[in-house]
């Protein structure tokens, strides 16, 4: 593989600004280097020490440091959080009574993602975002299905809070960044000020926007994590050792392979692969069989950034990209190409064209979407009471407070001080536009004796998940 030729491929067909790249063969860095810019308005070059988030990589930072306390025996993989943290209430008795930290890390509770609550009821109070979790509905019977949870790992990372003496962040600094070298690593997107070389992130739509950074607040653990291709090479060398850095302990040999053990049955892909013989869950890493080896591997997606770790612990080989562009599949193909080189493979497909194709079945299913809902929309509706009615606070337990007063522009407001705007459809129905992430959900006004007394707000698309319920204030 041309390495530098095969990332300005990608690079065009994703429309992506830059690219920081290390690739590890053996155990020994063999290339590290950023491509393209990191600031395209400044015409500035991404480079292997650019600091940028990370995403959902952060879980295998979690995953890290309940290793490490597991290996000091203040957590139990498989002791029920409640035994933690006894005001723990979630959806139901069953789950709150017995899920524990494993079932939070492989994503088995049955709850589903609920993005929009860890985006727009983001909050710093750590008590606080636990407590919201009651009001999450769960779509599956509790150990019974893989889905994907960004709050159900941020529990997990709140037991490092709990059971440690120090916040979960501070453990993390400590405890990992600090003896790997880890020295342009940090949480939040807030933090990037105190570096020199950051990354602007970037949506393509004909010219590269820049979307406002994401704040996650106490959801750290899921996603918060901002680095570098050069430190998160560190941190993927010492995912391949035996839990030794430089000749110190960090964490057991015993139980860095426990997390990176398969536990649940599925994964979030949703794409199949004949190279990929089997694709499952670890303790926060995906734990697949990949051309008949092990791949544990972990992507990270937020507004502006997209990132991949792809590793062969047999081959001792990983790939870590780093990326300013939103949800683009240039670090997945990367991460195969990458791999394929590594293992040898001679007739190696076309990486590229394959993700392609899933980003344009993607955009076809959604633009069908879009265009059936405009065929389904009755012309010339009004809502039940004049529009201006509509104006006032909608709350919520769980996802916080929109507010929206009527302007020219229509019911414009906030959502816990997040822009946000109702569009109406037809009758009763609106579009709820979340500039933020570029999102429209559906929500509806509901009424009571003739009078607003609600909107309720599709919160999740899964299928069977009903709306919520924001109560007007009044």
């Amino acid at each position: 593989m041309q390495l530098e030729q095969t990332i300005a491929k990608l690079r065009e067909d994703y429309h992506v600004a830059g690219m920081s790249v290390a690739l590890i063969r053996n155990g020994e860095l063999v290339s590290i280097d950023g491509y393209g810019l990191r600031n395209v308005a400044e015409n500035l070059p991404m480079t292997r020490d650019t600091v940028m988030p990370i995403g959902s990589i952060t879980k295998t930072f979690t995953s890290l440091a309940l290793a490490m306390l597991a290996d000091e025996g203040k957590l139990n993989w498989d002791e029920p959080v409640k035994t933690y943290i006894p005001w723990l209430r979630l959806n139901n008795e069953l789950l709150t009574e017995n899920v524990t930290a494993r079932d939070l890390m492989c994503h088995r509770t049955g709850t589903p993602k609920y993005d929009l609550q860890a985006i727009y009821a983001a909050t710093d109070d750590k008590e606080e975002m636990v407590r919201s979790l009651e009001h999450l509905q769960t779509f599956a019977p509790f150990r019974t299905k893989f889905m994907y949870s960004n709050q159900m790992v941020s529990l997990a990372g709140y037991l490092v809070d709990v059971l440690s003496g120090t916040s979960y962040e501070d453990f993390v600094r400590e405890r990992i960044f600090a003896p790997l070298g880890m020295t342009s690593s940090d949480f939040e997107a807030d933090s990037l000020s105190k570096y020199e070389n950051t990354s602007r992130g970037y949506i393509f739509a004909g010219e590269f926007i820049e979307p406002p950074y994401m704040h996650l607040g106490a959801f750290a653990p899921s996603g918060a994590i901002v680095s570098s291709a050069e430190d998160m090479a560190r941190f993927a060398m010492f995912q391949l050792g035996d839990g030794t850095w430089n000749g110190r302990r960090l964490v057991s040999e015993a139980m860095l392979n426990e997390v990176h053990s398969h536990q649940m049955i599925g994964t979030p892909y949703f794409w199949e692969f004949e190279e990929i013989q089997c694709a499952e869950y670890g303790l926060g890493w995906f734990t697949d069989i990949y051309r008949g080896r092990k791949m544990i591997n972990h992507g990270g997606n937020t507004n502006g950034f997209s990132a991949q770790m792809t590793l062969i612990p047999s081959e001792k080989f990983a790939v870590v990209a780093l990326s300013n562009a939103t949800s683009n599949f240039a670090v997945n193909a990367l991460g195969h190409y990458a791999a394929d080189d590594a293992l040898g493979v001679e007739d190696v497909p076309d990486w590229s064209a394959r993700f392609s194709e899933i980003f344009a079945n993607l955009m076809q299913g959604a633009m069908a979407g879009m265009k059936a809902k405009e065929e389904a929309k009755v012309p010339d509706t009004t809502p039940s009471v004049p529009f201006e009615n509509l104006a006032g606070a909608y709350s919520h337990p769980g996802f916080g407070t929109m507010e929206f007063a009527w302007t020219d522009q229509g019911l414009a407001g906030t959502w816990n001080g997040l822009p946000a705007m109702l569009a109406h459809y037809n009758y009763d129905a609106f579009d709820l536009m979340l500039p933020v992430l570029g999102a429209t959900v559906p929500a509806e006004f509901v009424y009571r004796d003739g009078a607003v007394c609600g909107l309720s707000v599709t919160m999740e698309p899964t299928p069977g998940v009903k709306p919520e319920l924001f109560v007007k204030a009044g």
